[in-house]
């Protein structure tokens, strides 16, 4: 390592060539940086210069996109409307038929009170015409046991 030290030393080309590869570096990051800060410079200017046209720009996309929003809400709500109306019209027809369905159950039993007042009737009448024909039957029979003691 020293004979390496003696021989750079020695020559001062290797030594220029270190410095100017340095320098070199050096200047290629101070461009860098200088390239960096113009175009933040650049930006700052833009974004003052620029600043209420775009905060009306993305006001205005905000106010768009809650607009949206509140449409595919709204949509959604309106479909939402229509379902449930064609529902309620369903159940409005169902009523309707279970309505027709009582009158219906009503009507039926009123003929059956109807008929078994009738049947009550004849039962009656029949319960009558029974006491009519049994004492008819007895008559029958005093007259026939009346009839052979005359003869005799």
């Amino acid at each position: 390592m020293n004979s390496w030290v003696t021989t750079i030393s020695s020559d001062g080309t290797p030594i220029l060539l270190v410095i100017g590869g340095v320098l070199l570096i050096a200047a290629a990051i101070g461009v860098a940086l200088a390239t960096w800060a113009q175009r933040r410079r650049e930006r700052q200017r833009e974004m003052d210069r620029a600043t209420p046209e775009r905060l009306d720009e993305a006001a205005i996309a905000h106010w768009v996109e809650e607009g949206r929003h509140l449409f595919n809400l709204w949509q959604e709500r309106a479909d939402r409307v229509a379902e449930l109306h064609g529902r309620l019209a369903a159940m409005a027809d169902q009523v309707e038929q279970l309505k027709a369905q009582v009158r219906r159950d009503d009507e039926l039993r009123a003929e059956n009170l109807r008929l078994a007042e009738e049947i009550e009737a004849l039962r009656l009448e029949q319960d009558q015409l029974r006491t009519v024909v049994a004492r008819m039957g007895e008559l029958i029979q005093r007259a026939s046991e009346a009839r052979p003691g005359r003869a005799g």
